[in-house]
């Protein structure tokens, strides 16, 4: 069984064109990626931005075979992609040393078996 998780992050005033832009060029990186994935165990990844009356939010739905291994991994990861995105994502994100891990009340994940 996998783990998920979906986590929050207020954009800095100014800086969301920035992130658009980083979020266009990690889909362009689709193999790296997937490379850092096979090393954290990551399943899925997805990213929203959230437009609210006080600004925008990093919205984040992860799911992992272990969610606490790929963020050691991730901490410890020597892969390119993860060095410039942790840059990026401290230049663009308010508190990005937080884990913005909402209070979220997960009601249901279900996983198609035969999903590819």
């Amino acid at each position: 069984m996998t783990e998920v998780v979906l986590t929050k992050q207020k954009v800095e005033d100014g800086k969301t064109d920035r992130l658009i832009e980083w979020m266009s060029e990690v889909q362009e990186r689709e193999d790296e990626v997937v490379e850092t994935f096979q090393s954290e165990g990551m399943v899925t990844e997805a990213a929203f931005l959230e437009h609210a009356d006080d600004g925008d939010y990093l919205v984040y739905f992860m799911e992992a075979k272990d969610l606490r291994e790929v963020y050691e991994s991730f901490d410890e990861s020597a892969h390119d992609i993860d060095e410039e995105h942790k840059e990026v994502m401290d230049d663009v994100l308010e508190d990005s040393e937080e884990l913005g891990v909402g209070n979220y009340e997960l009601l249901y994940h279900m996983v198609n078996p035969d999903r590819s």
